[in-house]
């Protein structure tokens, strides 16, 4: 009997993951009023109309320029990475830019991983979309397929995996195993993870010529419960203990625990 207790430890041991890490809990319980510097975030790029507290969601406007991070212990570039977090798109006054407003990044101001992006759909509406790194002529973003509402809050999750040189967004998942897309770029060197970051821009992204968008509005956007960890469960603990999501996330307690 011993024996065979002794066995059932050391399976369930090794069924857990490696080092499994929070990283970042952030439930935005701010005064209403500028994100920085509560809770340790920080502008690193722009001046201007900072990322905002309201009713305790981080807001942004893409018709204003500064860009806000957190900072967490940095992690090594063979390790994967996930940020989970809720978000709302008020209706934008028109098709919205190809604009990303949220990522994965290093302690510094230029090198981001992982973009989370709202691009147009034809006629009239938008979508998500991720990319691995930068775009440009020759590397463009991976589009979450089909039309999404504009004022209903979508749980978000993101993976960057450096060993793999991918990137990949979950839009509503019930777990890790729910449909998903990745976006691709062998060219980029892997990253050591250090920060997730909010970003607002009136400059569309730019893309291939075979990636053509065509938005025209600023839109704006509202994040909250975000956590990043170095596990999809995780990184979604702060989006799970949020009491409106719980039966949602029991599906992922009987999967991973």
């Amino acid at each position: 009997m011993t024996r065979l207790a002794t066995l059932l430890a050391l399976l369930a041991l090794s069924a857990a993951p490696a080092f499994a890490t929070v990283l970042l809990s952030e439930s935005f319980t701010y005064p209403n009023g500028p994100l920085p510097p509560n809770g340790g975030w920080a502008n690193f790029s722009g001046a201007g109309t900072e990322i905002t507290i309201a009713a305790g969601r981080a807001t942004g406007d893409n018709a204003n320029a500064p860009d806000d991070h957190i900072l967490f212990p940095a992690q090594s570039t063979s390790t994967k990475t996930y940020a989970c977090f809720d978000v709302i798109i008020p209706q934008p006054t028109a098709q919205p830019k190809a604009v990303y407003f949220a990522m994965l990044k290093d302690a510094g101001t230029s090198v981001f991983v992982s973009r989370v992006y709202v691009v147009p759909v034809a006629p009239s509406g938008w979508t998500f979309a991720i990319s691995h790194s930068s775009t440009g002529a020759t590397a463009g973003c991976t589009v979450w397929p089909g039309t999404l509402t504009s004022g209903t809050k979508y749980n978000v999750v993101i993976n960057y995996d450096p060993v793999n040189k991918s990137s990949t967004l979950w839009v509503n998942p019930a777990n890790e195993l729910s449909a998903s897309v990745t976006d691709v770029n062998g060219a980029i060197a892997a990253v050591g993870v250090a920060g997730f970051g909010l970003r607002q821009s009136t400059t569309a992204s730019t893309f291939p010529a075979t990636q053509v968008f065509t938005g025209t509005a600023n839109f704006q956007y509202s994040v909250d419960n975000l956590g990043v960890g170095t596990t999809f469960v995780d990184a979604c603990q702060q989006y799970q203990s949020t009491p409106a999501q719980h039966s949602t996330w029991g599906q992922v307690k009987s999967i991973y625990r």
